[in-house]
C-alpha cells in the first residue's frame, strides 16, 4: 500500500499546478516516510568516495535522530513535530512519483546540521532542467498555504535558494546550475490542508500576495497534504 494518493489535480495556470494528497493510512504513512528517509542508496551513485562519505555521515546523523525523536514518540499521530516532516516528504514523493522531476533527497538528509535546517525543505529539477526549491508547513487547525508562500517568498527575496545550491549541487546538471545562475528557477509550496474544498484552497491561494509575486518564476507547484 503506498503512503498516499492523489485526490485532486488541477492545473492553475500552463506553469502552476496544484496537487492534493491524501496519506493512506498514518501507521503506514510513518513508516513509509522514514523508510523513504533511511533509504541511502543514492549515496552510491558518486563516482568519488569522498562525497559518498561525506553524505553517509550527514544522513545517518539526521536518520538517527528523527528515529530516536521524531518517529519513534508519535504514537501514529501527526503532531507538531512529525507534521512538517512528513508533508515535506510526501510533497517531495509526489513530485518525484507523480511527474517523473529528480530525487534529491530531503533537506535534512542531505545538509549539515542534523535536524533544523535555515533553509528550503526540499529540492528538484523538472524536465526543463529548472532546480526547484521546496517549503512546507503544518498547521494543526489551518491550510497552511498562506505561511508556504509568505516563506517562499522571504527565502526567494534573501536569495536563500543561491546559498543552499551549494548543498545540491551535486545532484544537478551544469544546464540546471546555469540556468539558476540566469533566474530561471521554480518553487514547491507544500502545506497541510484540512477539511476545506479543493476550490476554496485553490481560490485562496490565486489570492494570496506571496503567491502571486513568486508565479513570474518559471514552475510553482502547490501540495495540499490532507494532514
Amino acid at each position: 500500500m503506498s503512503a498516499y494518493r492523489v485526490i485532486d489535480r488541477i492545473q492553475i495556470e500552463s506553469h502552476i499546478l496544484f496537487i492534493r494528497i491524501e496519506p493512506t493510512d498514518i501507521k503506514i504513512t510513518l513508516r513509509d516516510v522514514f523508510n523513504s528517509l533511511s533509504d541511502i542508496a543514492w549515496i552510491s551513485d558518486f563516482d568519488k568516495k569522498y562525497i559518498q562519505d561525506y553524505f553517509q555521515v550527514r544522513a545517518e546523523e539526521t536518520i538517527n535522530y528523527i528515529a530516536n525523536n521524531i518517529i519513534t514518540q508519535s504514537d501514529d499521530k501527526i503532531t507538531s513535530d512529525t507534521g512538517e516532516l512528513v508533508v515535506s516528504e510526501l510533497s517531495r514523493l509526489t513530485v518525484i512519483n507523480e511527474l517523473k522531476y529528480l530525487d534529491i533527497p530531503l533537506a535534512e538528509i542531505i545538509k549539515s546540521q542534523a535536524v533544523g535546517n535555515d533553509g528550503f525543505d526540499f529540492f528538484s529539477k523538472n524536465l526543463n532542467k529548472v532546480i526547484l526549491f521546496g517549503e512546507a508547513k503544518f498547521k494543526s487547525s489551518q491550510n497552511a498555504y498562506g505561511s508556504a508562500f509568505k516563506q517562499i517568498e522571504k527565502f526567494e527575496r534573501i536569495k536563500q535558494d543561491v546559498s543552499d545550491i551549494k548543498e545540491i549541487k551535486e545532484f544537478c546538471c551544469e544546464d540546471s546550475l546555469n540556468n539558476h545562475s540566469n533566474g530561471i528557477k521554480g518553487f514547491i509550496a507544500s502545506f497541510a490542508s484540512k477539511s476545506t474544498s479543493t476550490r476554496n484552497i485553490v481560490n485562496g491561494i490565486k489570492r494570496n500576495t506571496h503567491y502571486n509575486i513568486l508565479k513570474k518564476h518559471q514552475e510553482i507547484i502547490c501540495v495540499a497534504v490532507n494532514v
